[in-house]
């Protein structure tokens, strides 16, 4: 099976169990709170850049009612590259942004070495698998516990050079 064939059967699959998904899964706590504030800054373009296929992606979102303040056509996904740090290479060149006006919130060490790679500030948030001791070993800029701080992660975007 070639990947394109595979990412579609993977999506149809995704498709057919979004109320399984629902039940079983869920935003990381703060999540919708903080992307919803971040739309409220006008010089914020919000985005992903996943290992998932877009597809998948999408629906991920939609499911857990993320989607309505990303611009996912500027994102970046499985289906473009299996290399992370490249995803991150390709969200940028896609958004027409420097690296230094952009940050990563990621909660696994990859994503934390994408973002250096590419000299973007990295905000690891310690809801996943990786502790935050691994995350701030990896080298990231900050290590939060969770999205629950809105007025956090707004500063820490703020924080960005505005040139």
């Amino acid at each position: 099976m070639d990947f394109a064939t595979f990412a579609e059967v993977l999506a149809d699959g995704y498709e057919r169990r979004r109320g399984e998904l629902r039940e079983r899964g869920g935003a990381l706590p703060g999540a919708g709170a903080a992307l919803d504030a971040l739309a409220g800054m006008p010089s914020v373009i919000q985005t992903a850049a996943t290992g998932n296929v877009k597809r998948v992606a999408e629906i991920k979102l939609e499911v857990f009612r993320l989607e309505q303040h990303l611009d996912l056509a500027l994102g970046a996904y499985g289906d473009d590259t299996d290399d992370r740090a490249e995803l991150i290479a390709l969200a940028l060149r896609r958004a027409k942004t420097a690296a230094r006006h952009a940050v990563i919130f990621g909660d696994t060490t990859a994503d934390v070495e994408a973002g250096r790679a590419n000299g973007v500030l990295t905000v690891a948030v310690a809801t996943g698998r990786t502790s935050a001791e691994a995350l701030a070993d990896a080298g990231a800029t900050h290590v939060i516990a969770d999205l629950s701080d809105t007025a956090a992660v707004l500063r820490l975007v703020s924080s960005l050079p505005s040139d």
